[in-house]
């Protein structure tokens, strides 16, 4: 189990100075709107993603009053895991517009990806419905991003990509030796079908969680497919394939300078199975119902594949009525982690107020 029991903060957005132990792995912050409780729940989320849990971009980190903005935030937490304390932390520092970053276990520099394999944080917020309207892409990043902290080698397959893209694009445009580009295809097509197989696992894990173990939220199931699908099961013939796309397609990549077939031919949708009916066509609350449940089936597959991990939940009362918060909360306490809510009203915390550790902001 993994637990914030202290947390220090300095001019992280609306927050000049916060400080606060911790006295349960149940915390509520609640306060009006506007007064700073998202804000608290993403100076966390960082540890984990460096654009916080609605996409920032560093410089709107600092905290600013009378319009002078802060050129220095610092985020400390004490963490508790099993039986000793570490601590966590990280500095932001402005110097001529640009921004630098800096993460540190227990004073010492290290990488973001080293202070992820103490913690990391799964959140809801309701900046993330979209996520159940939107296109296909927005699908896809969802999936890829959670799946990226699970699976470094696929975070890595990604970036590897990526590059390759650019370098085949430079290598088409300077009209490069064509056996040299070809070397590149053959390793594209091989990391895109690497990607393609891991994201089909994942979706089945979760497909299977949702079935299994979250019978008291609403059942959805992921759908994904793109038009190799039905030789996915063909490793070498698929990836024979892959590469060939790439060659066909050299002229047109030269002409828009872009790779124009990669992880973005995927195309993801989600369902509501008592309705059999696509998110996007269900109602607001019907989708809230689904993103939940999704999200908790992340949380169930990093317990299961012993993870750590704390759960922050931006505006609860947004994505579950009354009737299911009881029902929420139970499933909750079944990831014996640390949980962190947000909400205007104290009351909606009612099922919880004799075990958790509320913070005003008012």
């Amino acid at each position: 189990m993994a637990l914030v029991e202290q947390i220090d903060i300095k001019n992280f957005k609306s927050h000049t100075s916060f400080q606060s132990k911790i006295l349960s792995k149940d915390v509520v912050v609640y306060g009006n709107n506007g007064i700073g409780k998202t804000n608290l729940l993403e100076s966390l989320s960082f540890f984990s993603n460096s654009k916080g849990m609605r996409g920032n971009k560093l410089e709107n980190f600092f905290q600013k009053k009378n319009e002078i903005q802060s050129k220095f935030l610092k985020v400390d937490c004490w963490l508790q895991q099993k039986d000793y304390s570490t601590n966590i932390s990280y500095e932001l520092v402005n110097e001529s517009n640009q921004v630098s970053k800096n993460f540190f276990i227990d004073s010492k520099k290290v990488s973001n990806q080293q202070v992820s394999s103490l913690v990391n944080f799964i959140w809801l917020s309701p900046h993330m419905d979209k996520i159940m309207y939107e296109g296909g892409s927005t699908k896809k990043n969802f999936i890829d991003k959670i799946t990226s902290n699970l699976d470094l080698n696929f975070k890595k397959n990604l970036t590897d990509f990526k590059k390759l893209s650019e370098e085949r694009v430079a290598l088409l445009i300077n009209n490069s030796d064509k056996k040299w580009i070809s070397i590149v295809e053959e390793k594209m097509a091989v990391i895109l079908y690497t990607i393609f197989i891991e994201r089909r696992k994942k979706i089945i894990s979760l497909n299977t969680i949702s079935k299994n173990l979250l019978k008291s939220f609403k059942e959805f199931k992921i759908q994904i497919y793109n038009d190799l699908e039905d030789q996915l099961l063909q490793e070498k013939e698929c990836i024979e394939k892959i590469a060939k796309v790439f060659f066909d397609n050299r002229s047109l990549d030269e002409s828009i300078k872009r790779n124009t077939f990669g992880p973005s031919i995927d195309q993801i949708n989600f369902f509501d199975c008592n309705k059999n009916l696509n998110s996007e066509l269900c109602s607001t609350g019907e989708q809230k119902s689904i993103l939940l449940s999704i999200v908790l089936a992340f949380a169930w597959m990093y317990k299961q594949e012993g993870i750590e991990f704390i759960l922050l939940f931006d505006e609860i009362s947004s994505h579950i009525d009354e009737k299911n918060m009881g029902n929420f909360f139970q499933e909750v306490a079944k990831f014996n982690t640390q949980a962190w809510y947000t909400g205007t009203n104290k009351k909606i915390f009612q099922a919880i107020e004799n075990k958790a550790f509320f913070i005003d902001l008012a």
